[in-house]
């Protein structure tokens, strides 16, 4: 399964499979939430829904709309 990054200018974001055929939403080193699919969490990170105060609250920045503009990192 694939792997997605997505670098913002505060840290890194990670979308990664998770052993109960879900994805989980990694920003630095903190699981921020678990999803029934990838777009769904890249989605909470464009929205800026993740749950971590300093990402969902930073203005002015260029987030991808969609998981197709994450990096994929591993496969």
């Amino acid at each position: 399964m694939k792997i997605y990054q997505y670098r913002s200018p505060i840290g890194r974001f990670l979308i990664k499979p998770q052993a109960n055929s879900r994805w989980g939403l990694w920003f630095k080193d903190d699981l921020l939430g678990s999803y029934h699919s990838a777009m769904a969490a890249a989605d909470d990170v464009y929205m800026q829904a993740t749950g971590d105060y300093n990402w969902d609250s930073l203005d002015g920045v260029d987030i991808p709309t969609d998981i197709s503009e994450w990096e994929v990192v591993a496969r």
